[in-house]
């Protein structure tokens, strides 16, 4: 008769413990995302013959520097690789991790004259497209019909007609090429021109990816039907302001209140009624979200700071309400989708002394996406 063996309880556990952890399946370590977080990310790429590269990374007040630094020490040359520009920055955005909550990729252009360079050879032309028109109209296809990371490319050109060029038509038709619709090209007559736009295309690049919310304590003992007016412009009587938000006031419930018939003066228009969120006491608070001035910006904090409440009289005339103070009565959020974004520009000697004047528009593009411009209606968000 064969011997039983007995295993002391003890090691049997221990021997089922191994077992198991060794029939474990390896757990993989979460591949590091360097765009793991809401907000822009910026690529800068310079051209003549050669390219000059600033890779995508995330733009915000402690990296703006560098991105400055790049362009001022961008330099001039000859020759014209604007082609193998774009080309190589859709190929980065495409490459690059897909940023969270992405919700917009743009291309913006910046150019003086022909393409003359980027049909040289398989280093500029790795796709072998063979002529400048085959090359144009590539770019074009891919700007129109290519998603990168799930979204459609936004594609803005901006062009400055150098001396040497004389086939206007043809400088023309690559600017066209290079947007993603007519409204996204511009001709400019000089830097001016030129630095105006874009500074408007990086004020809409920036409010695409960022809305301004604003919750206001109000005072929860108004009568029904009290007119109230918001004033942002640090007025010192209601009838002067020129960007104010008046809503009728509701006693909706022993609990509740609300913001009725709301209308927008000098601002985009929002939501038509709100109820109040929470109270704390006797004041109730209330949402405005999205708030935006009429060319779609974000409202400021310099006007957030200098709110005013108003309520309306028997008479018509309106008092102040002397204990509202904005820094304690207001509290400002953002919310934040992320962008991708380069921007691509031309470094040729033909620009000459307006070399110079390119790359302070280009600092002031980079300062309105990253927040950091005097002067302007950007605010540092509130955290």
């Amino acid at each position: 008769m064969a011997k039983r063996i007995v295993i002391p309880f003890c090691i049997a556990v221990l021997l089922a413990v191994m077992g198991s952890s060794c029939n474990r399946q390896p757990v993989e370590p979460t591949p590091y995302n360097p765009a793991n977080k809401e907000g822009i990310y910026l690529g800068v790429i310079g051209f003549n013959d050669h390219l000059y590269i600033k890779d995508i990374s995330l733009l915000d007040g402690t990296t703006y520097n560098k991105f400055t630094s790049f362009v001022d020490n961008l330099v001039p040359g000859n020759g014209t690789a604007l082609f193998y520009a774009d080309y190589t920055a859709l190929k980065k955005m495409k490459e690059y991790y897909k940023p969270k909550a992405l919700k917009n990729v743009a291309l913006v252009t910046f150019t003086d004259g022909l393409d003359n360079i980027s049909t040289a050879n398989s280093q500029y032309d790795p796709e072998g497209y063979g002529s400048t028109s085959a090359y144009r109209n590539a770019l074009n296809d891919k700007i129109m019909n290519e998603l990168i990371h799930g979204v459609r490319v936004s594609a803005y050109s901006i062009g400055l007609k150098g001396g040497d060029v004389t086939d206007e038509a043809q400088f023309m038709e690559t600017l066209r090429k290079l947007a993603s619709n007519d409204n996204n090209v511009f001709q400019v007559a000089n830097m001016d021109e030129a630095m105006a736009r874009f500074s408007e295309i990086a004020s809409s690049l920036y409010s695409i990816s960022t809305s301004v919310n604003l919750g206001v304590n109000v005072p929860g003992g108004y009568d029904d039907g009290q007119k109230l007016r918001f004033t942002f412009d640090d007025v010192n009587a209601a009838a002067q302001s020129t960007r104010f938000i008046e809503a009728t006031y509701r006693r909706t419930s022993s609990s509740t209140r609300k913001l009725d018939n709301i209308i927008y003066y000098g601002l985009s228009q929002g939501q038509s009624a709100i109820s109040s969120s929470s109270s704390q006491g006797a004041y109730y608070q209330f949402l405005f979200q999205g708030l935006a001035y009429l060319d779609g910006s974000p409202v400021s904090q310099t006007d957030m700071n200098n709110i005013k409440l108003w309520k309306q009289t028997s008479t018509g005339a309106w008092d102040k309400e002397t204990e509202f103070n904005p820094a304690s009565s207001t509290t400002v959020s953002e919310d934040k989708n992320s962008a991708l974004i380069i921007l691509v520009l031309d470094c040729t000697t033909s620009l000459g002394s307006d070399f110079a004047n390119m790359q302070n528009s280009a600092k002031q593009f980079i300062g309105t996406l990253a927040n950091v411009n005097n002067g302007g209606k950007r605010w540092i968000p509130v955290k």
